[in-house]
């Protein structure tokens, strides 16, 4: 995976290691997709009102919850767009 980062979503008991890539596609440059295990598992993007938000896929691995969400998404946009 070329251009993927890896964040750590805060969980109770552990952080949750999520590995993110940004599409290629000009046209989906603000989308990212999501990968925890190797599998991935949905895609993130920040809407126009500049809330993120989360599609899982039909067999979505990775539950998140609206704080885990926006934390992901905060820091998406930290090493996306200011590195």
């Amino acid at each position: 995976m070329s251009n993927a980062f890896e964040i750590d979503i805060p969980k109770k008991d552990h952080p949750l290691a999520v590995m993110v890539q940004q599409r290629a596609d000009a046209n989906e440059s603000n989308v990212f997709d999501l990968y925890y295990c190797d599998e991935l598992c949905g895609c993130i993007f920040k809407n126009e009102h500049n809330v993120w938000i989360y599609e899982p896929h039909t067999h979505a691995g990775l539950l998140l919850d609206a704080d885990q969400i926006q934390h992901l998404g905060k820091e998406i946009g930290e090493h996306a767009y200011n590195s």
